[in-house]
């Protein structure tokens, strides 16, 4: 009896850890998908961490976002002239935007809601972003 007492408990130590973590994905693991695929929620990810950039006035950390054939058509100095243009003076942080992402296997759409004084100024029309090699990029050049 003593042994049969000892070995549930045994078990229950190992299996309860194992119960509690596999009740941690759920939906969420659901909408995130596995490594590399092209998930909505993937997009957003990358969308959100690249305007977090534009946000901070990083505009070299959001040039990596770009796809290659986008960062043929404009290097990185001359994109972080452009979007110093458009985002020097502007606070992005007090407010923050507003992410809206769709996708269709492996091409995205994105819409960035800004909220600061020349927000009505933005172009509002969602941005093409393409999954390429595990990752989405901006593609819209």
């Amino acid at each position: 009896m003593n042994r049969t007492n000892r070995a549930l408990r045994v078990l229950g130590a190992i299996s309860m850890p194992i119960l509690v973590l596999s009740g941690c994905g759920g939906e969420n693991a659901e909408a995130v998908g596995k490594a590399g695929e092209p998930t909505a929620a993937a997009l957003r990810a990358e969308a959100t961490e690249m305007n977090a950039a534009l946000a901070s006035h990083d505009y070299a950390a959001a040039y990596r976002f770009r796809s290659t054939r986008c960062k043929l058509t404009l290097n990185q100095d001359d994109y972080v002239a452009s979007m110093a243009q458009l985002y020097d003076g502007r606070d992005l942080k007090t407010k923050p935007s507003e992410v809206s992402v769709t996708t269709s296997g492996t091409t995205g759409s994105v819409t960035v809601k800004n909220f600061d004084a020349r927000a009505a100024e933005d172009d509002a029309k969602p941005k093409t972003w393409t999954f390429i090699d595990g990752q989405w990029r901006f593609d819209n050049c």
